[in-house]
């Protein structure tokens, strides 16, 4: 019987053994920055805030890299003078509190649901804007493909992971250089991004290359459609030097022009605008541009009305929406040289 009792005791002390090894590796394992970035993971896919907030330290995060994001919603969006730069400068300093506030909330709101905070209808160009700063932040539709791989540095206990991520509104991914430092209860937490400015200029960069491809495809359609109406208004000219308004035929030839020439044009003008994908840093002069198209149709199809009924109030409408339309082309010229890059 001695040798049984002998494979018992052996037994157990795999077992102890076992059981030890197991618990040394969980214990240690939960210590290590690849543990950390996996509960970071399934916490945004379980939407489980407070793990989120356990293994990130986002406000710490956020303070760090508010200048980086500052340079990149303000200062990368046209060329600025020094007098610009300090007038920006002291704005930064002076939102820093309500911005990175807005921020958390977003980031919090995104981790609890999935889907960031949509634009209020009251702000919807303001950087307080929860919507518009995570936009500008290049956080809004960025796509998490994964964790390349995690550098420990020895000599601070610190670590880098290389998370690849991908925005929409550029066409190629970006490795984040994420910083994890042990906490206090020793499990690793995000503390910074290394390489945000870098993140905030690639943006910068497709941004304004989305821009210019969008100023480069209209002005083409603005130009032909320009063309266009100055050809209309020469005929206009020549249809009332050789008659009066008076007259049925100048009427019916004024009502043509109108209904044949100048309404179908702009009516091409705005299906041509509305094809267009405009990119977000275009999306006011686009809506101005196409607000000034539904004038001008106002304004033809009144004035076409006009020819026919010769009602007063007729003729009163359809210059009101043609002075509209001119007060908005001044401002379309001003947003056009702004998103542009002309100071």
């Amino acid at each position: 019987m001695g040798w049984k009792k002998r494979l018992i005791a052996v037994l157990v002390l795999l077992a102890v053994l076992v059981a030890g090894g197991a618990f040394f590796y969980v214990t240690h394992q939960r210590k290590t920055p690849e543990y950390a970035m996996s509960e970071i993971t399934q916490a945004l896919e379980k939407h489980d805030a407070d793990t989120f907030f356990r293994y990130v330290d986002v406000d710490g995060v956020l303070d760090a890299s508010y200048t980086d994001f500052m340079s990149g919603a303000l200062q990368t969006e046209q060329p600025m003078n020094d007098e610009a730069k300090g007038a920006v400068e002291s704005f930064a300093s002076m939102v820093k509190a309500p911005v990175l506030k807005s921020f958390h909330e977003a980031i919090e709101t995104y981790v609890k649901t999935g889907a960031w905070p949509t634009a209020t209808g009251e702000e919807t160009e303001a950087l307080l804007d929860p919507s518009v700063a995570m936009q500008k932040a290049g956080l809004a539709g960025v796509e998490l493909r994964g964790v390349d791989r995690v550098e420990l540095h020895d000599e601070d206990a610190t670590a880098v992971a290389m998370v690849r991520v991908h925005p929409q509104e550029s066409d190629e991914d970006f490795v984040l250089r994420v910083v994890l430092a042990p906490a206090d209860d020793g499990h690793y937490r995000v503390t910074g991004i290394e390489n945000y400015r870098d993140y905030v200029v690639m943006l910068a960069k497709a941004r304004r290359s989305k821009v210019d491809a969008y100023l480069t495809e209209t002005a083409s359609i603005v130009a032909e459609h320009e063309a266009a109406m100055r050809e209309a208004e020469t005929q206009r000219a020549e249809i009332l030097a050789a008659g009066t308004l008076g007259n049925h035929a100048t009427r019916q030839a004024l009502q043509d022009l109108m209904t044949e020439t100048i309404l179908p044009d702009w009516q091409a003008r705005k299906a041509a605008l509305e094809a267009i994908d405009a990119p977000d840093a275009a999306t006011p002069l686009h809506r101005l541009r196409l607000r000034i198209c539904d004038l001008y149709i106002g304004y033809a199809e009144g004035y076409a009305a006009w020819m026919t009924d010769k009602k007063a109030a007729t003729i009163r409408e359809a210059e009101q929406k043609l002075k509209q339309a001119k007060t908005l082309e001044q401002e379309e010229k001003f947003l056009t040289k702004r998103i542009g890059g002309e100071s």
